[in-house]
């Protein structure tokens, strides 16, 4: 217990977030200025899995968006776009027969194909019909034509769009080349609508970044040393954060620079990574401080036969490379060889996991976490079996599991822990805290008793300035039980200390927040 608990100044009132408090009967939302109950039908009271800065909650009714009850079918609820804003984000979002705008219906041409064109937080939007700029639609627009882009521009195959807004120069319409180059009937222009010395009647587009006239071939808007005679061959790779050009003679990177120890004849990339090879081996580019420069790195395979397209490929989520009957994992720098077939299968199927001594994981049920996984009938953190009993095993939240004989802890540098004394068949989430039929716990510590208790509010406590700030951030967490109030505070430790009975108490001046009626 703590008698010199107290609660500093902070810009907001409560949370410095959204927050929706969920107590037995009801359900409490706060905002950085305002504090309010719900009444949501608390048996199918729930949160969805994506739910941008906490603003959203369900039940069987309708939505809750920043604790507003917006009455509708929640079958397909999916959020789908975020403008981030500091005073006022606005968020879209869908159900199988509307989409909002915050609690707004926006009207669209097909609800069920409206998606972002690439990025969930970009300025673009779609449907089968139209582009939108967010929510607006943009007339004339084609939804299906649209190319991909995060920032304020795009195009489709009728125009080309900035800001939300079709693009004109010198009373025509700007018609769009690439991500690189525009064009209208008599100039062929960059992004900021300089004139470009390119032949507009012969330009064509390869990629997002590489085009070719009737004299050069350019990478953006920089000629190429590509020469005529051999523009047949030229062949484009561009993807993620590379671009390679061929002209059947040599690859080059980007804007021209010769790479010297690749065989152009059989040059490829594995798709959706920056990863390329050819038939002698399978490369990053990396940055090597020695050099003071950029080289190709070849992946340590054993190279028996010549690398193809029908012996490589990449994993679905990039996690491992295989090349005949070896996996490579690219991001922890591990080669494991000699993969059953069985083990090939689950790479082509996207769920191979493999461990540093080579515990085959090819049955793996379950994953919790990287390290947390169940696997037959076991449950193992870090290759290692541990005491959970498999068939009971379940996550209750980030931290707390649950089998039929324990309540863990899990500390991912340390595996589960077991929490002793704690009554396992009662035992429940209680918003961030753990609860079981007589006490509420925070990670390992036991903080009040549970009789009749209810968490009232959350205040925002301290927050780091910056990176070099040493000093935890801090919650405080307003408990009333039958026993009186009690503010709990969160930081690298836990204290706990009792108000009294009431809130008819003299407040010290920074806890004047907490007289809530």
């Amino acid at each position: 217990m703590s008698s010199t608990l107290v609660v500093p100044l902070s810009n907001c009132e409560f949370m410095d977030e959204d927050v929706y408090i969920v107590n037995p009967q009801s359900v409490i939302y706060e905002n950085c200025t305002t504090r309010k109950y719900i009444f949501p039908d608390m048996s199918s009271f729930r949160f969805p899995k994506r739910n941008e800065n906490g603003f959203f909650a369900l039940d069987k009714n309708g939505v809750y968006f920043r604790g507003d009850f917006i009455k509708t079918d929640t079958t397909g609820f999916e959020l789908i776009g975020v403008k981030y804003d500091y005073t006022n984000t606005e968020v879209l979002w869908k159900t199988n027969t509307n989409i909002y705008k915050n609690s707004e219906i926006v009207i669209v041409s097909d609800v069920a194909s409206f998606e972002p064109i690439e990025c969930y937080n970009g300025s673009y939007f779609r449907d089968k019909d139209f582009v939108y700029y967010f929510d607006k639609k943009i007339e004339g627009s084609d939804g299906l034509s649209v190319s991909k882009s995060c920032d304020n521009s795009c195009f489709d195959k009728y125009n080309y769009y900035l800001d939300g807004k079709i693009l004109r120069f010198e009373n025509e319409k700007v018609m769009p080349v690439n991500k690189s180059i525009v064009k209208t009937s008599k100039y062929v222009l960059s992004k900021d609508f300089q004139k470009l010395n390119m032949d507009v009647k012969t330009l064509v587009a390869f990629s997002d970044s590489y085009t070719m006239d009737k004299d050069f071939v350019y990478y953006e808007t920089e000629k190429l040393a590509i020469k005529p005679i051999n523009f047949k061959n030229v062949k484009v790779w561009e993807q993620v954060n590379s671009a390679y050009i061929s002209d059947g003679l040599k690859i080059y990177f980007r804007d021209g620079n010769v790479e010297p120890n690749f065989d152009a004849k059989t040059f490829g990339m594995l798709p959706h990574s920056d990863f390329c090879y050819d038939k002698n081996g399978i490369y990053e580019r990396e940055w090597v401080e020695k050099l003071d420069d950029v080289i190709n790195v070849k992946f340590p395979f054993n190279y028996k036969n010549k690398v193809t397209s029908e012996n490589t490929f990449i994993t679905d989520d990039s996690s491992y490379i295989i090349y005949e009957n070896q996996a490579y994992d690219p991001w922890r720098k591990i080669l494991y060889e000699n993969l059953t077939k069985e083990q090939l299968k689950l790479a082509k199927e996207n769920r191979l996991v493999l461990s540093k001594n080579m515990l085959q994981r090819t049955l793996v049920e379950k994953k919790f976490d990287d390290l947390l996984i169940k696997k037959g009938n076991k449950i193992y953190w870090d290759n290692k079996e541990t005491r959970a009993d498999a068939s009971s095993f379940v996550q209750l939240n980030y931290y707390y599991y649950k089998d039929k004989n324990h309540v863990f802890y899990y500390d991912i540098e340390k595996g589960l822990i077991i929490l002793k004394g704690i009554d396992t068949n009662t035992t429940t989430i209680f918003n961030e805290f753990l609860k079981d039929a007589t006490n509420i716990y925070c990670g390992k510590v036991r903080i009040l008793k549970n009789k009749d208790t209810v968490l009232l509010a959350v205040f925002a406590g301290y927050r780091q300035g910056c990176s070099q700030d040493s000093q935890y951030p801090s919650n405080y967490y307003l408990f009333k039980n039958t026993e009186g109030y009690w503010l709990v505070s969160l930081s690298n430790e836990v204290l706990v200390r009792k108000l009294g009975n009431s809130l008819d108490i003299p407040w010290n001046e920074n806890l004047k927040c907490l007289e809530i009626q």
